[in-house]
Order: C-alpha cells, then sequence, then structure tokens
C-alpha cells in the first residue's frame, strides 16, 4: 500500500514536471536578448494567481523592466503573455476589450502581430500596446511610448512557435 502512494505521488509530481519542460518563461529568453541591446534594465520576473484572461488559458507569464535614465527619473515597462488554446480567443479578447473601449484613452491601431492597438491614457500607465499573435495575446504597459513600443516588438521576436 505505501509502494502505491508513494509510486501515484512521483508519478503526478512526474506527469506536472514534464508537461512544463518545454515552459521555459518567454520573459525570461526576452530578458536575456533586453539584456544584451540594453545593459541598464533590470529584470524582475513575475507570478500572478489572477483569474484567466481568456477562458481557456494555457499559461501567462508576467514580467516587469525597471531602469533610472540619465536624468535620474525611474523608467519601467510591465509585460504580459498569454497563451490561449486557440487564436480565436485572442481575437474574441481583442474585440472585446484590446481597444478598452468607454475608457478616457485615445485608441489607434498598430502594425504589430495579427491584430494590434496602442492606448494613450491621461492616467497610471500612460501607454499601452495590446496585440495578438495566433494564441498569444500580448499587452505591454509603461509611462513611454517609445519604450512600449520597443518592448513590444522584443516580445513578438520571443514569441514560441506554434
Amino acid at each position: 500500500m505505501q509502494r502505491t502512494v508513494l509510486l501515484t505521488c512521483l508519478l503526478s509530481v512526474c506527469a506536472v514536471a514534464l508537461g512544463q519542460a518545454d515552459r521555459t518563461p518567454t520573459t525570461l529568453v526576452m530578458a536575456r536578448n533586453v539584456k544584451r541591446l540594453e545593459r541598464t534594465w533590470q529584470y524582475v520576473g513575475g507570478w500572478c494567481t489572477c483569474p484567466p484572461t481568456v477562458p481557456r488559458q494555457v499559461w501567462r507569464d508576467n514580467a516587469m523592466w525597471e531602469r533610472t535614465d540619465k536624468r535620474g527619473r525611474r523608467e519601467f515597462v510591465d509585460v504580459e503573455i498569454v497563451r490561449a488554446s486557440s487564436s480565436d480567443e485572442t481575437a474574441d479578447y481583442m474585440g472585446h476589450f484590446g481597444g478598452a473601449k468607454g475608457s478616457s484613452c485615445h485608441v489607434e491601431t498598430y502594425p504589430l502581430g495579427d491584430e494590434g492597438v496602442l492606448l494613450t491614457c491621461p492616467q497610471s500607465f500612460k501607454s499601452q500596446l495590446n496585440y495578438r499573435k495566433g494564441p498569444f495575446l500580448i499587452r505591454v504597459y509603461g509611462d513611454s511610448r517609445t519604450l512600449v513600443e520597443r518592448f513590444a516588438r522584443y516580445t513578438l521576436s520571443v514569441l514560441p512557435v506554434t
């Protein structure tokens, strides 16, 4: 009986580990690339126990980069990458929430991925770029449009092939 319980536990742990074996956080790969190109950025990996962004979410990867600019001001960029079970789910999300309908933000389409939307807002995060690429939904927030656009391009370069 003890062996059966031990074997069952071992198999459960291995199954979970093997299921995540190919799941190096995308932002960690991105952090290596950013560090090579822009050494002053500090990567802070995130973990979120938030409810799913899309109904059949496979995984979510959150991270933040921060640095102090030449004038001594803190700059940051916040990145969220969601892997949905299908591209239909990400398209549905963008149709409902991608452009933050009803918000006080200025919304414009943005040519990135399959569909992109750039929001310029008067409060909190000044710029937000939401885009989708296949089953991936990417949201990049920051105080500067230039930084948000640059980090959104970094995310596009490291998305896993589906």
